[in-house]
């Protein structure tokens, strides 16, 4: 049976494996984007032009905040700690009535073994909810009463 570390550890280049795929993938979006900027030819029709440039601009400007914002998450998951937590705090895996969460980064739900992890960001208000609780402590979220069943 894998341990808690070995988990996270699996969870955690899981994680960086698909960051860095994104990041990659944005970065070959921008280069296309370049390559189709420069093959455009000023055509007579000048406001055709200008709007394919606006277009252009707008979409370099969204890629280049997706970019900033993955490796912003990127550097953000490799500061998490893998080790064993006993309350719930930046790195626990905890499990809920509701599914078992791996404190770390909002990137959504990785699957492992047949179980489903949500990544989840300490500043999620669930998270805000229940930090420094530990095991069999209960909360309130969202009028509905949970208890930690499990934090590694």
């Amino acid at each position: 049976m894998e341990t808690s570390q070995d988990i996270k550890e699996t969870l955690f280049s899981a994680s960086q494996d698909l960051l860095k795929a994104q990041i990659k993938d944005i970065q070959k979006q921008l280069i296309d984007l370049q390559e189709s900027s420069e093959s455009e030819e000023k055509s007579s029709a000048g406001d055709k032009y200008e709007t394919h440039q606006e277009m252009l601009n707008q979409s370099r400007n969204m890629l280049h905040q997706a970019l900033e914002k993955n490796k912003l998450m990127l550097a953000q998951l490799n500061a998490i700690s893998t080790k064993k937590m006993d309350k719930v705090e930046e790195g626990a895996l905890v499990k809920l009535n509701i599914g078992t969460l791996w404190v770390s980064i909002a990137l959504g739900q990785i699957s492992l073994d047949g179980t489903t992890y949500h990544l989840v960001s300490k500043d999620s208000p669930l998270i805000s909810t229940i930090l420094g609780l530990k095991e069999k402590e209960t909360y309130t979220f969202k009028g509905r009463t949970g208890e930690v069943m499990e934090v590694k």
